[in-house]
C-alpha cells in the first residue's frame, strides 16, 4: 500500500460518523473491508522507524503528548542533577528526543517485556544518561527506587481496576491498583513524582464483552476522537510522506477500528485494551496512595488525560 486517498479516508470516516449511533458498529466493519490492508505488524512488536509504533508517535495527537510531557520533566530533572527515572515501556524514544540536554547526568530505567524496548531510549540519550532495561511486565518488576515515573499509554492494557475484579470474571493476577501502588513504592523513598497517560474512556472489565455501551465507548475513543484526528493528519500534515501515510492508515484500520470489532467478539482476556475514564482514574489514584498535583488533556481532541502525581 503505497497511494493513500486523503479525501476519501476522511469522506468515509465522516459517513460513518454522521449515521446514528446504533447503525455505527457495523459501518466500522464495513470501512475496515474497503480500507486498504497491508502486511500485519502486531501492534507493540515493532519500535523502528519503519514500524507502526514510530508511525503513532509521529501523529498529532501522540506528539502533543510527549510535548505536555516534555514540559513537566525537563524542570524536574533538571532539578535532580543525577536523576533516576522509570519509564514503564520505552517505545522507541520518542519523549527523551528533544527532553535530554548533551550535558544531562542520570539514568533512565526502562521496565518493559519486550526485548528490544529499552532500544529506542539509548538511541536518544546522551553519554551521561545511562539505560537500564528490566524485561518484564511491571506489575513482576523488580523496581528500583526512583526520583520519578513515566507511565504513558501502558496500564490500559491490564486488564481491572484491581485483582478482585479480575477474579470475578475468572482472570488471575494484579490489576491496575496493584501496578499502581508497586510503581508508588518505587517513589516513596525519594519523595518522587509520576507522570501517567491514559485515555478518557470507560471499558474495563465493568462492561462485558458484546455490550452495546462496550462497544459505543470504544466508538467514542479510538473511532470518534483518535480516527478522527489520524484522518486530519492524512489530510493536513504536509511533512508526511507516502509511507507514513499509509501506515497511518494501516493504524486507522487494524487499530482504531479494529478495538469496535474486537470488543463486541473477544472474551474478557482477549480483548486489547481495558480504559478507565477520568473520574474512575482519580478515585483509583487515591486508593493507590497517589496525590494528584495536577492534570489535563494534552489534546484538543480529549483523548489523553495527563496526571501528575506525587506520593
Amino acid at each position: 500500500m503505497n497511494d493513500v486517498d486523503d479525501v476519501q479516508v476522511e469522506r468515509s470516516l465522516n459517513a460513518l460518523l454522521a449515521l446514528p449511533r446504533s447503525e455505527q458498529p457495523a459501518a466500522v466493519e464495513a470501512l475496515c473491508c474497503a480500507l486498504p490492508a497491508a502486511e500485519e505488524e502486531p501492534w507493540n512488536t515493532a519500535f523502528g522507524p519503519t514500524s507502526l509504533y514510530h508511525a503513532f508517535t509521529r501523529c498529532s495527537v501522540a506528539q502533543t503528548l510527549h510535548a505536555a510531557n516534555r514540559a513537566v520533566l525537563r524542570p524536574r530533572l533538571d532539578a535532580r542533577p543525577g536523576f533516576r527515572v522509570i519509564e514503564v515501556g520505552g517505545g522507541n524514544g520518542a519523549l527523551w528526543d528533544g527532553l535530554l540536554r548533551t550535558d544531562d547526568h542520570g539514568e533512565i530505567v526502562v521496565v518493559d517485556p519486550h526485548p528490544d524496548g529499552a532500544d529506542g531510549v539509548r538511541r536518544v540519550a546522551p553519554p551521561g544518561v545511562r539505560v537500564r532495561h528490566i524485561q518484564a511486565p511491571v506489575e513482576d518488576a523488580d523496581l528500583p527506587d526512583a526520583d520519578g515515573v513515566v507511565c504513558s499509554l501502558v496500564l490500559h492494557h491490564i486488564a481491572g481496576a484491581d485483582r478482585a475484579q479480575r477474579a470475578g470474571v475468572g482472570l488471575a493476577g494484579n490489576g491496575k491498583l496493584e501496578a499502581l501502588q508497586h510503581l508508588r513504592a518505587a517513589i516513596a523513598a525519594r519523595s518522587g513524582w509520576m507522570v501517567l497517560n491514559e485515555a478518557d474512556i470507560y471499558c474495563d472489565l465493568g462492561l462485558a464483552p458484546g455490550d452495546a455501551l462496550l462497544i459505543d465507548r470504544l466508538l467514542d475513543s479510538y473511532v470518534r476522537r483518535c480516527a478522527v484526528a489520524i484522518v486530519e493528519d492524512l489530510r493536513t500534515r504536509t511533512d508526511a510522506d507516502a509511507a507514513l501515510k499509509a501506515r497511518w492508515v494501516q493504524i486507522l484500520r487494524d487499530w482504531s477500528l479494529a478495538q469496535v470489532h474486537l470488543a463486541g467478539n473477544a472474551s474478557y482476556a482477549a480483548r486489547d485494551v481495558y480504559e478507565l475514564d477520568v473520574v474512575s482514574w482519580l478515585a483509583l489514584l487515591d486508593r493507590a496512595g497517589l496525590a494528584v498535583e495536577s492534570r489535563r488533556f494534552t489534546d484538543r481532541w480529549m483523548l489523553f488525560h495527563q496526571y501528575v502525581l506525587t506520593a
